[in-house]
Protein backbone atom coordinates (compact mmCIF):
# COMPACT_ATOMS: atom_id res chain seq x y z
CA UNK A 1 0.00 0.00 0.00
CA UNK A 2 1.23 3.45 -0.88
CA UNK A 3 2.01 6.03 1.80
CA UNK A 4 -0.29 9.05 1.91
CA UNK A 5 1.63 12.09 3.11
CA UNK A 6 -0.43 15.21 2.42
CA UNK A 7 1.88 17.83 0.95
CA UNK A 8 -0.03 20.98 1.94
CA UNK A 9 0.69 21.74 5.62
CA UNK A 10 -2.68 23.47 6.12
CA UNK A 11 -4.51 20.40 4.82
CA UNK A 12 -2.68 18.16 7.27
CA UNK A 13 -3.77 20.21 10.28
CA UNK A 14 -7.36 20.48 9.00
CA UNK A 15 -7.43 16.67 8.79
CA UNK A 16 -6.04 16.41 12.33
CA UNK A 17 -8.65 18.83 13.71
CA UNK A 18 -11.45 16.78 12.16
CA UNK A 19 -10.35 13.44 13.61
CA UNK A 20 -9.42 14.80 17.05
CA UNK A 21 -13.06 15.77 17.60
CA UNK A 22 -13.62 12.00 17.64
CA UNK A 23 -10.93 11.52 20.29
CA UNK A 24 -12.56 14.18 22.46
CA UNK A 25 -16.05 12.72 22.02
CA UNK A 26 -14.94 9.14 22.70
CA UNK A 27 -13.09 10.04 25.90
CA UNK A 28 -15.99 12.22 27.03
CA UNK A 29 -18.29 9.21 26.62
CA UNK A 30 -16.32 7.54 29.42
CA UNK A 31 -15.32 10.46 31.65
CA UNK A 32 -18.83 11.84 32.18
CA UNK A 33 -20.31 8.48 33.23
CA UNK A 34 -19.01 8.07 36.80
CA UNK A 35 -20.87 11.13 38.07
CA UNK A 36 -24.15 9.74 36.66
CA UNK A 37 -23.97 6.43 38.57
CA UNK A 38 -25.93 7.60 41.69
CA UNK A 39 -28.72 9.01 39.50
CA UNK A 40 -28.92 5.76 37.51
CA UNK A 41 -29.08 3.75 40.76
CA UNK A 42 -31.99 5.90 41.97
CA UNK A 43 -33.99 5.82 38.72
CA UNK A 44 -33.68 2.09 38.00
CA UNK A 45 -33.48 0.98 41.66
CA UNK A 46 -30.27 -1.03 41.17
CA UNK A 47 -27.35 -1.47 43.61
CA UNK A 48 -23.94 0.09 43.07
CA UNK A 49 -22.43 -3.24 41.97
CA UNK A 50 -24.92 -3.39 39.10
CA UNK A 51 -24.85 0.33 38.24
CA UNK A 52 -21.05 0.25 37.82
CA UNK A 53 -21.55 -2.01 34.80
CA UNK A 54 -22.71 1.11 32.95
CA UNK A 55 -19.07 2.22 33.19
CA UNK A 56 -17.46 -1.22 32.93
CA UNK A 57 -19.28 -2.53 29.86
CA UNK A 58 -18.24 0.49 27.77
CA UNK A 59 -14.56 0.31 28.75
CA UNK A 60 -14.46 -3.49 28.43
CA UNK A 61 -15.90 -3.62 24.92
CA UNK A 62 -13.92 -0.60 23.75
CA UNK A 63 -10.65 -2.14 24.93
CA UNK A 64 -11.11 -5.66 23.59
CA UNK A 65 -12.46 -4.59 20.18
CA UNK A 66 -9.79 -1.99 19.37
CA UNK A 67 -7.52 -4.51 17.59
CA UNK A 68 -10.51 -5.71 15.53
CA UNK A 69 -11.44 -2.11 14.72
CA UNK A 70 -7.86 -1.39 13.67
CA UNK A 71 -7.76 -4.54 11.53
CA UNK A 72 -11.00 -3.54 9.78
CA UNK A 73 -9.42 -0.17 9.06
CA UNK A 74 -6.40 -1.89 7.54
CA UNK A 75 -8.73 -3.98 5.35
CA UNK A 76 -11.40 -1.50 4.29
CA UNK A 77 -9.87 1.94 4.85
CA UNK A 78 -9.34 3.96 8.03
CA UNK A 79 -11.61 6.86 7.06
CA UNK A 80 -14.46 4.54 6.08
CA UNK A 81 -14.28 2.47 9.27
CA UNK A 82 -13.95 5.64 11.38
CA UNK A 83 -17.19 6.99 9.89
CA UNK A 84 -19.01 3.68 10.40
CA UNK A 85 -17.94 3.64 14.03
CA UNK A 86 -18.88 7.25 14.71
CA UNK A 87 -22.36 6.81 13.20
CA UNK A 88 -22.96 3.81 15.48
CA UNK A 89 -21.56 5.74 18.47
CA UNK A 90 -23.96 8.63 17.79
CA UNK A 91 -27.00 6.34 17.55
CA UNK A 92 -25.92 4.52 20.73
CA UNK A 93 -25.53 7.83 22.59
CA UNK A 94 -29.14 8.69 21.72
CA UNK A 95 -30.27 5.21 22.75
CA UNK A 96 -28.43 5.58 26.10
CA UNK A 97 -30.30 8.76 26.88
CA UNK A 98 -33.68 7.26 25.92
CA UNK A 99 -33.19 3.82 27.54
CA UNK A 100 -36.45 2.77 29.25
CA UNK A 101 -34.89 -0.02 31.35
CA UNK A 102 -31.56 -0.73 32.98
CA UNK A 103 -30.95 -3.70 30.66
CA UNK A 104 -31.53 -1.51 27.59
CA UNK A 105 -29.15 1.09 29.02
CA UNK A 106 -26.42 -1.56 29.35
CA UNK A 107 -27.10 -2.66 25.76
CA UNK A 108 -26.81 0.91 24.50
CA UNK A 109 -23.55 1.40 26.41
CA UNK A 110 -22.22 -1.81 24.85
CA UNK A 111 -23.09 -0.46 21.38
CA UNK A 112 -21.35 2.78 22.36
CA UNK A 113 -18.15 0.80 23.01
CA UNK A 114 -18.48 -1.10 19.72
CA UNK A 115 -18.91 2.17 17.84
CA UNK A 116 -15.93 3.98 19.33
CA UNK A 117 -13.56 0.98 19.24
CA UNK A 118 -12.41 1.53 15.60
CA UNK A 119 -11.88 5.27 15.94
CA UNK A 120 -8.70 5.36 18.05
CA UNK A 121 -6.70 2.95 15.84
CA UNK A 122 -8.04 4.83 12.80
CA UNK A 123 -6.92 8.16 14.27
CA UNK A 124 -3.41 6.80 14.91
CA UNK A 125 -3.21 5.37 11.39
CA UNK A 126 -4.55 8.55 9.73
CA UNK A 127 -1.97 10.62 11.61
CA UNK A 128 0.81 8.25 10.52
CA UNK A 129 -0.35 8.32 6.90
CA UNK A 130 -0.94 12.09 6.85
CA UNK A 131 2.08 13.60 8.63
CA UNK A 132 5.74 13.24 7.71
CA UNK A 133 7.97 11.90 10.51
CA UNK A 134 9.26 15.36 11.44
CA UNK A 135 5.74 16.61 12.30
CA UNK A 136 4.13 13.42 13.56
CA UNK A 137 5.15 13.94 17.19
CA UNK A 138 3.52 17.36 17.27
CA UNK A 139 0.32 15.83 15.86
CA UNK A 140 0.42 13.10 18.52
CA UNK A 141 0.86 15.82 21.14
CA UNK A 142 -2.43 17.41 20.10
CA UNK A 143 -4.09 13.99 20.22
CA UNK A 144 -2.90 13.61 23.84
CA UNK A 145 -4.17 17.15 24.57
CA UNK A 146 -7.65 16.30 23.24
CA UNK A 147 -7.71 13.08 25.25
CA UNK A 148 -6.57 14.70 28.52
CA UNK A 149 -8.93 17.68 28.07
CA UNK A 150 -11.95 15.38 27.74
CA UNK A 151 -10.85 13.49 30.86
CA UNK A 152 -10.69 16.78 32.77
CA UNK A 153 -13.92 18.28 31.38
CA UNK A 154 -16.13 15.19 31.67
CA UNK A 155 -16.86 15.10 35.44
CA UNK A 156 -17.70 18.82 35.93
CA UNK A 157 -19.75 18.95 32.70
CA UNK A 158 -21.64 15.81 33.68
CA UNK A 159 -22.27 17.13 37.19
CA UNK A 160 -23.67 20.43 35.85
CA UNK A 161 -25.95 18.73 33.32
CA UNK A 162 -27.20 16.13 35.82
CA UNK A 163 -27.98 18.79 38.44
CA UNK A 164 -29.92 20.95 35.98
CA UNK A 165 -31.24 18.66 33.23
CA UNK A 166 -30.75 15.03 34.35
CA UNK A 167 -28.41 12.17 33.52
CA UNK A 168 -30.16 11.38 30.24
CA UNK A 169 -29.24 14.77 28.83
CA UNK A 170 -25.67 14.26 30.05
CA UNK A 171 -25.48 10.97 28.14
CA UNK A 172 -26.79 12.61 24.96
CA UNK A 173 -24.71 15.78 25.33
CA UNK A 174 -22.06 14.53 22.89
CA UNK A 175 -24.54 13.95 20.03
CA UNK A 176 -24.25 17.45 18.45
CA UNK A 177 -20.45 17.18 18.50
CA UNK A 178 -20.69 13.68 16.99
CA UNK A 179 -22.72 15.03 14.09
CA UNK A 180 -20.18 17.81 13.56
CA UNK A 181 -17.41 15.20 13.64
CA UNK A 182 -19.10 12.96 11.06
CA UNK A 183 -19.58 15.90 8.70
CA UNK A 184 -16.03 17.17 9.24
CA UNK A 185 -14.41 13.79 8.57
CA UNK A 186 -16.65 13.19 5.54
CA UNK A 187 -15.72 16.52 3.95
CA UNK A 188 -12.20 17.24 5.20
CA UNK A 189 -10.37 13.91 5.56
CA UNK A 190 -9.00 12.59 2.22
CA UNK A 191 -10.55 9.41 0.86
CA UNK A 192 -8.83 6.12 1.62
CA UNK A 193 -6.31 4.89 -0.91
CA UNK A 194 -7.00 1.71 -2.82
CA UNK A 195 -5.61 -1.31 -1.00
CA UNK A 196 -5.05 -4.97 -1.59
CA UNK A 197 -8.01 -7.07 -0.49
CA UNK A 198 -7.25 -9.95 1.85
CA UNK A 199 -9.44 -12.41 3.74
CA UNK A 200 -10.60 -11.61 7.26
CA UNK A 201 -9.04 -13.92 9.84
CA UNK A 202 -12.17 -14.54 11.93
CA UNK A 203 -10.57 -17.26 14.03
CA UNK A 204 -7.60 -15.09 14.99
CA UNK A 205 -9.80 -12.08 15.72
CA UNK A 206 -12.14 -14.18 17.88
CA UNK A 207 -9.27 -15.78 19.82
CA UNK A 208 -7.59 -12.44 20.56
CA UNK A 209 -10.89 -10.83 21.55
CA UNK A 210 -11.69 -13.77 23.86
CA UNK A 211 -8.20 -13.52 25.42
CA UNK A 212 -8.53 -9.78 26.04
CA UNK A 213 -12.08 -10.10 27.38
CA UNK A 214 -11.03 -12.88 29.73
CA UNK A 215 -8.04 -10.88 30.97
CA UNK A 216 -10.10 -7.73 31.63
CA UNK A 217 -12.82 -9.70 33.45
CA UNK A 218 -10.26 -11.73 35.41
CA UNK A 219 -8.54 -8.56 36.62
CA UNK A 220 -11.75 -6.82 37.66
CA UNK A 221 -13.84 -9.73 38.95
CA UNK A 222 -11.13 -11.66 40.81
CA UNK A 223 -10.70 -8.70 43.15
CA UNK A 224 -14.41 -9.02 44.04
CA UNK A 225 -14.73 -12.80 44.13
CA UNK A 226 -11.31 -13.52 45.64
CA UNK A 227 -8.24 -14.53 43.66
CA UNK A 228 -8.47 -18.19 44.68
CA UNK A 229 -12.26 -18.50 44.30
CA UNK A 230 -13.33 -21.26 41.85
CA UNK A 231 -14.95 -18.69 39.52
CA UNK A 232 -11.75 -16.61 39.42
CA UNK A 233 -9.56 -19.63 38.74
CA UNK A 234 -11.93 -20.76 35.98
CA UNK A 235 -11.79 -17.30 34.42
CA UNK A 236 -7.99 -17.25 34.45
CA UNK A 237 -7.87 -20.78 33.01
CA UNK A 238 -10.24 -19.77 30.21
CA UNK A 239 -8.11 -16.72 29.46
CA UNK A 240 -4.93 -18.79 29.19
CA UNK A 241 -6.73 -21.31 26.96
CA UNK A 242 -7.95 -18.52 24.65
CA UNK A 243 -4.46 -17.02 24.51
CA UNK A 244 -2.92 -20.37 23.62
CA UNK A 245 -5.56 -20.86 20.92
CA UNK A 246 -4.72 -17.44 19.50
CA UNK A 247 -1.03 -18.32 19.13
CA UNK A 248 -1.84 -21.68 17.50
CA UNK A 249 -4.40 -20.17 15.10
CA UNK A 250 -2.13 -17.33 14.02
CA UNK A 251 0.81 -19.64 13.38
CA UNK A 252 -1.33 -21.70 11.02
CA UNK A 253 -3.21 -18.83 9.31
CA UNK A 254 -2.25 -18.06 5.71
CA UNK A 255 -3.16 -14.39 6.28
CA UNK A 256 -3.11 -13.93 10.09
CA UNK A 257 -5.08 -11.34 12.05
CA UNK A 258 -1.81 -10.31 13.73
CA UNK A 259 1.65 -11.14 12.48
CA UNK A 260 3.22 -12.80 15.53
CA UNK A 261 6.52 -11.33 14.36
CA UNK A 262 5.17 -8.02 15.66
CA UNK A 263 5.64 -9.21 19.25
CA UNK A 264 9.25 -10.17 18.51
CA UNK A 265 10.10 -6.57 17.65
CA UNK A 266 11.98 -5.30 20.70
CA UNK A 267 11.00 -1.70 20.00
CA UNK A 268 7.28 -2.53 19.83
CA UNK A 269 7.48 -4.62 23.01
CA UNK A 270 9.36 -1.80 24.75
CA UNK A 271 6.66 0.68 23.70
CA UNK A 272 4.00 -1.64 25.16
CA UNK A 273 5.93 -1.86 28.46
CA UNK A 274 6.32 1.93 28.69
CA UNK A 275 2.66 2.76 27.99
CA UNK A 276 1.55 -0.07 30.31
CA UNK A 277 3.69 1.28 33.17
CA UNK A 278 2.47 4.85 32.60
CA UNK A 279 -1.22 3.90 32.51
CA UNK A 280 -0.85 1.43 35.39
CA UNK A 281 0.47 4.26 37.58
CA UNK A 282 -2.01 6.85 36.29
CA UNK A 283 -5.18 4.80 36.85
CA UNK A 284 -3.86 3.43 40.13
CA UNK A 285 -3.15 6.89 41.52
CA UNK A 286 -6.48 8.29 40.30
CA UNK A 287 -8.16 5.57 42.38
CA UNK A 288 -5.90 5.66 45.46
CA UNK A 289 -5.49 9.42 45.89
CA UNK A 290 -9.17 10.34 46.51
CA UNK A 291 -9.56 7.37 48.88
CA UNK A 292 -6.48 8.46 50.87
CA UNK A 293 -7.60 12.10 50.99
CA UNK A 294 -11.16 11.26 52.07
CA UNK A 295 -10.68 8.21 54.29
CA UNK A 296 -7.31 9.04 55.90
CA UNK A 297 -7.25 12.85 55.93
CA UNK A 298 -11.02 13.40 56.24
CA UNK A 299 -11.27 15.83 53.33
CA UNK A 300 -14.54 16.36 51.45
CA UNK A 301 -15.18 14.66 48.12
CA UNK A 302 -15.18 18.01 46.34
CA UNK A 303 -11.84 19.06 47.84
CA UNK A 304 -10.35 15.65 47.14
CA UNK A 305 -11.34 16.02 43.49
CA UNK A 306 -9.71 19.44 43.32
CA UNK A 307 -6.49 18.17 44.91
CA UNK A 308 -6.23 15.34 42.36
CA UNK A 309 -6.94 17.67 39.40
CA UNK A 310 -3.30 18.83 38.92
CA UNK A 311 -2.34 15.34 37.69
CA UNK A 312 -4.53 15.19 34.53
CA UNK A 313 -4.39 18.96 34.09
CA UNK A 314 -0.60 19.17 33.79
CA UNK A 315 -0.67 16.18 31.42
CA UNK A 316 -2.88 18.14 29.02
CA UNK A 317 -0.65 21.22 29.28
CA UNK A 318 2.57 19.28 28.64
CA UNK A 319 1.21 17.06 25.82
CA UNK A 320 1.70 19.43 22.83
CA UNK A 321 5.18 20.37 24.05
CA UNK A 322 6.04 16.68 24.41
CA UNK A 323 5.06 16.05 20.80
CA UNK A 324 7.34 18.81 19.55
CA UNK A 325 10.14 17.54 21.76
CA UNK A 326 9.73 14.02 20.34
CA UNK A 327 10.05 15.40 16.81
CA UNK A 328 13.31 17.08 17.79
CA UNK A 329 14.78 14.50 20.18
CA UNK A 330 13.08 11.27 19.20
CA UNK A 331 10.85 9.01 21.28
CA UNK A 332 13.71 7.35 23.15
CA UNK A 333 15.17 10.44 24.79
CA UNK A 334 11.77 12.09 25.41
CA UNK A 335 10.22 9.00 27.03
CA UNK A 336 13.35 8.38 29.13
CA UNK A 337 13.09 11.95 30.42
CA UNK A 338 9.34 11.56 31.02
CA UNK A 339 9.47 8.34 33.03
CA UNK A 340 12.53 9.60 34.95
CA UNK A 341 10.45 12.64 35.94
CA UNK A 342 7.62 10.31 37.07
CA UNK A 343 10.18 8.45 39.19
CA UNK A 344 11.34 11.76 40.66
CA UNK A 345 7.75 12.76 41.48
CA UNK A 346 7.19 9.45 43.27
CA UNK A 347 10.31 10.11 45.34
CA UNK A 348 9.00 13.61 46.20
CA UNK A 349 5.69 12.07 47.32
CA UNK A 350 7.40 9.28 49.26
CA UNK A 351 9.74 11.73 51.03
CA UNK A 352 6.73 13.45 52.62
CA UNK A 353 5.85 10.29 54.59
CA UNK A 354 2.23 9.70 53.47
CA UNK A 355 2.03 6.72 55.86
CA UNK A 356 1.82 9.25 58.70
CA UNK A 357 -1.33 10.77 57.19
CA UNK A 358 0.19 14.26 57.33
CA UNK A 359 0.61 14.87 53.60
CA UNK A 360 0.08 18.60 52.98
CA UNK A 361 -1.98 19.94 50.07
CA UNK A 362 0.96 21.92 48.70
CA UNK A 363 3.33 18.98 49.00
CA UNK A 364 0.83 16.74 47.23
CA UNK A 365 0.25 19.33 44.49
CA UNK A 366 3.97 19.68 43.87
CA UNK A 367 4.42 15.91 43.62
CA UNK A 368 1.41 15.50 41.30
CA UNK A 369 2.64 18.29 39.02
CA UNK A 370 5.98 16.49 38.69
CA UNK A 371 4.37 13.05 38.13
CA UNK A 372 1.78 14.43 35.70
CA UNK A 373 4.45 16.36 33.83
CA UNK A 374 6.46 13.17 33.38
CA UNK A 375 3.40 11.25 32.17
CA UNK A 376 2.59 14.06 29.76
CA UNK A 377 6.14 13.84 28.39
CA UNK A 378 5.66 10.10 27.80
CA UNK A 379 2.19 9.46 26.37
CA UNK A 380 2.37 11.01 22.90
CA UNK A 381 6.09 10.23 22.24
CA UNK A 382 5.68 6.52 23.00
CA UNK A 383 2.61 6.44 20.74
CA UNK A 384 4.68 8.18 18.07
CA UNK A 385 7.28 5.42 18.39
CA UNK A 386 4.74 2.77 17.39
CA UNK A 387 3.94 4.58 14.12
CA UNK A 388 7.62 4.35 13.16
CA UNK A 389 7.99 0.67 14.07
CA UNK A 390 5.18 -1.12 12.22
CA UNK A 391 4.39 -1.31 8.48
CA UNK A 392 1.53 0.86 7.24
CA UNK A 393 -0.43 -2.23 6.17
CA UNK A 394 -0.54 -3.31 9.86
CA UNK A 395 -0.84 0.15 11.39
CA UNK A 396 -4.48 -0.19 12.45
CA UNK A 397 -4.24 -3.55 14.21
CA UNK A 398 -0.82 -2.75 15.75
CA UNK A 399 -2.03 0.55 17.24
CA UNK A 400 -5.26 -1.18 18.30
CA UNK A 401 -3.30 -3.77 20.30
CA UNK A 402 -1.08 -1.00 21.70
CA UNK A 403 -4.07 0.97 22.99
CA UNK A 404 -5.81 -2.18 24.21
CA UNK A 405 -2.69 -2.66 26.35
CA UNK A 406 -3.23 0.84 27.77
CA UNK A 407 -6.72 -0.06 28.98
CA UNK A 408 -5.74 -3.48 30.33
CA UNK A 409 -2.83 -2.01 32.29
CA UNK A 410 -5.11 0.74 33.61
CA UNK A 411 -7.54 -1.90 34.88
CA UNK A 412 -4.65 -3.75 36.46
CA UNK A 413 -3.50 -0.53 38.14
CA UNK A 414 -6.88 0.17 39.73
CA UNK A 415 -7.10 -3.46 40.90
CA UNK A 416 -3.60 -3.64 42.39
CA UNK A 417 -3.70 -0.22 44.05
CA UNK A 418 -7.16 -0.93 45.46
CA UNK A 419 -6.05 -4.29 46.85
CA UNK A 420 -2.98 -2.77 48.50
CA UNK A 421 -5.14 -0.10 50.13
CA UNK A 422 -7.71 -2.58 51.41
CA UNK A 423 -5.37 -5.38 52.53
CA UNK A 424 -2.62 -3.42 54.29
CA UNK A 425 -2.65 -4.57 57.91
CA UNK A 426 -1.07 -1.33 59.16
CA UNK A 427 -3.93 0.74 57.77
CA UNK A 428 -4.92 2.65 54.66
CA UNK A 429 -2.25 5.35 55.10
CA UNK A 430 0.49 2.71 55.04
CA UNK A 431 -1.25 1.13 52.06
CA UNK A 432 -1.07 4.40 50.15
CA UNK A 433 2.64 4.66 50.89
CA UNK A 434 3.07 1.19 49.41
CA UNK A 435 1.09 2.40 46.37
CA UNK A 436 3.70 5.11 45.88
CA UNK A 437 6.45 2.48 46.15
CA UNK A 438 4.72 0.57 43.35
CA UNK A 439 4.78 3.72 41.22
CA UNK A 440 8.50 4.01 41.94
CA UNK A 441 9.14 0.42 40.81
CA UNK A 442 6.95 0.68 37.69
CA UNK A 443 8.58 3.95 36.63
CA UNK A 444 12.04 2.42 37.10
CA UNK A 445 11.12 -0.52 34.85
CA UNK A 446 9.75 1.91 32.26
CA UNK A 447 12.95 4.00 32.28
CA UNK A 448 14.92 0.87 31.38
CA UNK A 449 12.41 -0.05 28.64
CA UNK A 450 12.59 3.42 27.06
CA UNK A 451 16.21 2.78 26.09
CA UNK A 452 14.94 0.28 23.48
CA UNK A 453 12.63 2.78 21.78
CA UNK A 454 13.56 4.26 18.39
CA UNK A 455 15.22 7.65 18.06
CA UNK A 456 14.12 10.48 15.77
CA UNK A 457 12.00 9.25 12.87
CA UNK A 458 13.16 12.14 10.70
CA UNK A 459 16.80 11.45 11.55
CA UNK A 460 16.58 8.23 9.60
CA UNK A 461 15.01 10.11 6.78
CA UNK A 462 12.19 7.65 6.77
CA UNK A 463 8.50 7.39 6.79
CA UNK A 464 6.67 4.63 8.51
CA UNK A 465 7.63 1.43 6.80
CA UNK A 466 5.42 0.40 3.93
Amino acid sequence: MRSRIITAPASRWVTLTAILIGTFVGTLGNSLTNVAVPSIMAEFDVPLSSAMWVVTVFVLILAVLMPVGGYLGDLYGQRRVYLWGMVLFTLAAVASGLAPTFASLLGARALLGIGIAPTLPSIMAIIAFTFPPGERGRAMGFWALANASAHALGPPLSGFLIDHLGWRVAFMSSVPLCLVNIAAVWWLVPADLSRERRPFDFAGAAALTASATGLMLALTQSARWGWTAPASLALWAGTLLALGSFVVVERRAAVPFVELELFRKRQYTAAMVVIAAQNFCLFGLLLALPIYLIQVQGRSSQLAGLLVLPLPLIMSVVAPFAGRLADAWGSRRTCTLGMAVVLLGALVLLAQGPAGGMLTWYGLTAALLVIGGGMGLTQSPVTLAVTGIVPQAQMGVATGIFHMGRFVSGSLGTTVFGLILSMEAAGMAAGFQHNVLVVLIAASVAVVATRLLPGRLAAAGSRAPT
